[in-house]
């Protein structure tokens, strides 16, 4: 047996890169439920070929226009936006027609126009926990809903930009453990006054350097309305004696049940709002405008809305829809603080490249002005390889390398422009291991649809030979679903592969 396929480093670094981002399994939304979770779950495609086993007639058109993909792959419903806060580059990738699936051609049958997407029941104006289920959690992130507007009909046209509104945002939330399932959980309200069918789409933005984001389409129903929100009080709004002068800010924070922090405002103070009366109300206002269907500020009226009352400042309350949710209001000196400094793309294992040099790349981002420096330590903590670059409301990429195999530690330090004071803001271990010394034919993914049972043979990330299994076992290596039968690490790869 002969290698037939040579990677240079820098391509060996690129494979392994992608072949990262290929197996990394994401989520889907789980209330209300995403269109090919619904598909997955009534099954029926893998068999007849004609798709006629698919219960469901808009999961039978997916099948029929992208086969088995859109399924097996539902939790991959992804597309990479450098620029990711700018819409106009997000829609630039995340074409209209494309929104359901984020412009991934393999999975495009998800986007089908039809009249028989399955459809969860909600009620206009209601506030729903929308849970996405994470099979590998990201943060930080940030996590965007739109609707269909009521004129748009999923029967007729697949889901454009102009069809959609954005009813929610969150910013960076942590995840939570239920029944033994990482999920992140949102509320989200429904607008009143909606009748009939809509479509719901998440987007789930990662904030590192990669800018890969997720896009999920949830069918919807809408039957009656809602009953008002049954407000919760958790508190007074302003405790008397608090002061805070120009140059400070004013820090206001809800969290819910398992002390995630989901709404979080701040307001400057100036000379012109200092004022312990101006500021509380300007503050109210924001809070009510932005964060209605969360909390609230003001007094419970009998109707049982809230209505903020200027005249008497303490007798306003804060209220909230979830009686598990905690609130805290701080005045902060100083100017509000930038983000810290974010560093990602370190793998904890390395193998060696075949010219003896192993290369461990990171991507630096913030949003200040850092000096950074990236080492390489040995285990005596000596330093093998630096790197330094400036980054600058934005990203950079770094790249340290050795010769040697083993235990190694990554540190990465920033200093604020103008400070000489060099602060560790990431320290990683990590551990490089030798190449396997095995032939091989391909290295993974390379080849799948050709690889032949009991003699083809792949070098995997992990720097170890797998060979595929004696028929029929070994007809799973050509399947196309790193999530499982990536040898060594995807879910099922031992039915597929042995390891040499």
């Amino acid at each position: 047996m002969k290698k037939i396929i040579s990677l240079s480093v820098g391509a060996a670094s690129v494979m392994a890169a992608v072949t990262s981002f290929q197996v990394s399994a994401h989520g889907w939304t789980d209330f209300p439920k995403a269109r090919q979770m619904f598909c997955y779950e009534d099954g029926g495609y893998d068999w007849p070929t004609d798709g006629s086993g698919i219960p469901n007639a808009a999961c039978r058109a997916t099948f029929l226009e992208s086969g088995t993909y859109p399924f097996v792959q539902k939790n991959e419903y992804s597309a990479i936006v450098n620029n990711h806060t700018d819409m106009d580059a997000v829609k630039a990738v995340v074409k209209d027609g494309q929104l359901c699936y984020g412009s991934d051609s393999k999975k495009s049958g998800i986007g089908v126009a039809s009249a028989d997407w399955q459809r969860t029941i909600l009620k206009a104006g209601e506030t729903i926990q929308l849970k996405f289920l994470a099979t590998a959690p990201h943060n930080p992130s940030y996590w965007e809903f739109y609707l269909s507007k009521p004129s748009y009909n999923a029967a007729y046209t697949r889901l454009t930009w102009d069809d959609v509104e954005k009813i929610a945002d969150y910013g960076d939330i942590e995840k939570q453990n239920i029944d033994g399932s990482e999920y992140y959980v949102m509320d989200i309200t429904m607008p009143a006054g909606r009748t009939g069918e809509a479509t719901l789409l998440t987007r789930w933005q990662r904030t590192d350097g990669g800018g890969e984001g997720f896009y999920n389409c949830s069918d919807i129903k809408f039957e009656g309305d809602a009953p008002p929100p049954e407000w919760t009080e958790l508190g007074s709004y302003v405790q008397q004696g608090l002061v805070a002068e120009a140059g400070d800010y004013i820090l206001y924070r809800i969290f819910n049940g398992s002390g995630s922090e989901i709404v979080e405002e701040k307001l400057p103070i100036t000379a012109a709002n200092q004022n312990i009366h101006v500021w509380s109300y300007e503050l109210a206002q924001l809070i009510n405008q932005e964060h209605s269907t969360i909390t609230q500020v003001g007094i419970e009226q009998p109707s049982g809305e809230i209505a903020y009352d200027q005249s008497d400042l303490y007798a306003n309350k804060v209220f909230a829809t979830n009686p598990s949710y905690r609130y805290a209001l701080d005045v902060r000196d100083g100017t509000i603080e930038p983000a810290p400094v974010e560093v990602t793309g370190i793998e904890s294992e390395y193998t060696q490249g075949s010219d003896g040099k192993t290369f461990v790349d990171a991507t630096v981002s913030s949003e200040g002005r850092y000096l950074i420096n990236m080492k390489l330590l040995d285990s005596n903590g000596h330093q093998l390889s630096l790197a330094s670059d400036i980054v600058d409301n934005g990203d950079i990429a770094l790249s340290v390398f050795t010769t040697q195999t083993g235990n190694f530690t990554v540190e990465v330090t920033a200093a604020a422009e103008g400070s000489s004071d060099h602060e560790v803001v990431s320290t990683q271990q990590i551990t490089i291991k030798e190449p396997s010394n095995g032939e091989y034919d391909y290295v993974y993914p390379d080849g799948i649809g050709s690889y032949v049972p009991d003699e083809t043979v792949v070098l995997s990330r992990d720097g170890d030979t797998y060979k595929c299994r004696p028929a029929p076992h070994g007809e799973w290596c050509n399947i196309d679903s790193a999530i499982h039968y990536e040898p060594g690490f995807g879910s099922d790869w031992e039915d597929a592969w042995v390891k040499q």
